[in-house]
């Protein structure tokens, strides 16, 4: 309790468990990265040069898209299956489109 802030500690207050606490906490912030995957997908579509250098727009554009790559929740794969290569072929080529898009 000591190592969040007094609002978080007054809704887990009286939660039982360890366990639960951090079910909670995960639940609670989940939803935060949705909105703020949310926020990211509408600055990179409401992102204008409005003259900037060529190399400061893209660079703005670039750290925008590489957040919201980075806060994809993928698993990792194992396997080199040839069903899932070609899956994972399709998905990168989607990814790319979404990008350019």
């Amino acid at each position: 309790m000591n190592n969040v802030s007094d609002s978080i500690a007054h809704s887990i207050l009286y939660v039982k468990s360890a366990a639960d606490i951090w079910s909670q906490l995960e639940k609670r912030f989940a939803i935060a990265n949705g909105s703020r995957k949310y926020h990211l997908n509408k600055q990179t579509y409401s992102l204008k040069q409005k003259g900037q250098s060529i190399s400061d727009y893209y660079t703005k554009l670039k750290g925008v898209c590489e957040e919201l790559e980075f806060m994809s929740d993928l698993p990792f794969i194992t396997t080199n299956a040839e069903d899932v290569t070609q899956f994972l072929a399709c998905f990168h080529k989607q990814m790319a489109e979404h990008r350019l898009f």
